[in-house]
């Protein structure tokens, strides 16, 4: 009995640590033309960021935090969700035929929309996790325009 009690004021503890080191981000997306599901993930690491996106090995290893939801096309989406406090990276598309990949053309261009954190672009490629590299402490707000 007494371990149990000291088992269940150690797991109080170290949730309450956690929440209290909880930020709440806020990210705005517009411009949405098609249904599809939002294929989201949320880096804390350059290499991971810059694996996954620049290099196109997708893979959820990696990702601090994801998220896949579907959204039918509205001008306007507001998501929220807690992360600790430090540094992030967001990379998003809008798979509409369901593949889990972003399609592109012949040449490599996305014919699926998706966006960056800070809309953050880089050039003939993906931007690097600096470009998109965005702080968060106590709330943060990412507004970004779907490409």
């Amino acid at each position: 009995m007494r371990t149990n009690l000291i088992h269940l004021f150690i797991f109080l503890y170290l949730s309450s640590i956690y929440e209290v080191g909880a930020s709440e981000l806020t990210i705005n997306l517009s411009n949405q033309k098609n249904a599809g599901t939002l294929m989201l993930a949320i880096y804390n690491n350059a290499n991971d960021f810059e694996s996954s996106v620049i290099n196109e090995k997708r893979s959820e290893a990696g990702v601090f935090k994801g998220l896949e939801l579907y959204l039918e096309p509205k001008e306007s989406t507001q998501l929220k969700t807690e992360i600790p406090d430090g540094n992030y990276a967001i990379a998003f598309f809008v798979d509409v035929n369901g593949n889990k990949k972003l399609d592109k053309n012949f040449i490599g261009i996305p014919k699926e929309q998706f966006g960056f954190s800070n809309n953050a672009m880089g050039k003939l490629s993906a931007p690097s996790f600096e470009q998109a590299m965005f702080s968060i402490q106590d709330k943060a707000v990412q507004n970004i325009r779907l490409k």
